[in-house]
């Protein structure tokens, strides 16, 4: 541990399980939580454009209602799993999130409140399907707790920051623009919610493709998907080489894990835009649409694993996960996993009215409230 920045120590406690194993599970779940906040983003932004072209396209219409039956359910599972990657990331790096925390502290404790209003906006749209008003405020809620978030994570790996803008004001008034990463990190999950939700509706197009809905839906949410991730495949790059030169020198110069990765991440997103395009284009909607969709779930794989070694590369000097203190407690995590089965069950069973009928993918979700 640096001792000359002011960092706190860990806690004492050791934690419940191998680093490996927490470390496994704060990737599950965030992964996990990424799916339902891309719907849940991305879908209020498609839910907010059909509306307003509500009277003069009959399927936009159709579809915002759709969404609105959605977004209630898809935003409870973005909290609930939101909850369970959080407190992963307190278990491996709470000295450096508590603090962090404390500099943006005015912010971040705005986060429960406005996830409150974003909620019973989006409850109030679906029982008001012609409204935009609600959705707006949904859906600049959502948008601002993202900025929130994406500043105390990457704060809380800068700990070298800290003390100038603790000295500067307490009041907790911080946010982290002086990360180089911070703006293209927050567009590239933007665009990638607005991306993945405009997947959801060309899969369910895939799903509906012998009704002229189903044919709308593919039409639309392929254009959604293409048009945002062509962006974010640019936002990436600025990403990657706005990244400090120890962070870039320590993820490709310790193995071929990192440079992998990013080789993935940088083939895959092209063979999704091309399977999402023929499925579109071409007779073979269904062989592309799965091909399509399973090369964008192992992009947010890779992702995922992409956003830890930068996170590992960043906290490195600072954080040896290795010398945590361990105390293994095998029978609560059993429980914990089999808990965690049975929910992604029971999730399952909720959701299973949503392709329960072909010609209506998404008008059962009431069910699922």
């Amino acid at each position: 541990m640096n001792n000359a920045l002011p960092i706190p120590t860990p806690d004492p406690m050791p934690l419940p399980g191998p680093v490996w194993l927490m470390m496994a599970l704060l990737l599950l779940t965030f992964l996990l939580h990424l799916l339902a906040m891309n719907l849940t983003l991305g879908g209020t932004a498609i839910a907010l454009l059909c509306t307003l072209r509500r009277k003069s396209d009959a399927f936009a219409a159709r579809l915002a209602g759709d969404l609105l039956r959605v977004l209630p359910v898809s935003l409870a599972f973005t909290i609930t799993l939101g909850v369970a990657a959080l407190l992963f990331v307190q278990v491996l790096y709470g000295n450096l999130l508590y603090a962090s925390s404390i500099l943006i502290g005015a912010f971040w404790i705005t986060v429960i409140p406005a996830l409150i209003v974003a909620y019973y906006a989006t409850y109030y749209s679906k029982s008001h399907p012609g409204s935009t008003g609600a959705l707006w405020v949904s859906l600049a809620l959502l948008v601002a707790i993202g900025f929130v978030y994406v500043n105390n994570l990457t704060l809380m790996m800068t700990p070298q920051r800290w003390l100038a803008m603790y000295r500067e004001s307490t009041a907790g008034f911080h946010l982290n623009w002086n990360e180089p990463t911070l703006v293209p990190r927050f567009l590239h999950f933007m665009l990638g919610a607005f991306a993945i939700a405009g997947l959801i509706v060309f899969a369910a197009g895939v799903w509906t493709r012998s009704t002229e809905y189903g044919r709308w839906l593919v039409a639309r949410g392929s254009q959604w998907f293409v048009a945002p991730t062509v962006l974010n495949y640019l936002v990436g790059m600025w990403f990657l080489m706005s990244l400090p030169h120890n962070v870039l020198l320590d993820l490709f110069t310790h193995g071929m894990l990192a440079a992998s990765m990013v080789g993935l991440g940088m083939l895959l997103p092209l063979a999704a835009i091309m399977h999402v395009i023929l499925a579109a284009k071409t007779e073979k909607t269904l062989v592309h649409g799965r091909l399509g969709v399973a090369a964008t779930v192992l992009t947010l794989v890779v992702m995922v694993v992409i956003r830890q070694l930068v996170r590992n590369a960043y906290v490195s000097p600072f954080v040896h996960l290795h010398e945590l203190p361990v105390n293994s407690q095998w029978s609560v995590i059993g429980l914990f996993l089999a808990l965690f089965v049975g929910g992604l069950i029971t999730v399952y069973a909720m959701l299973k009215p949503l392709t329960a009928k072909r010609g209506k993918p998404m008008e059962s979700a009431a069910t699922a409230d």
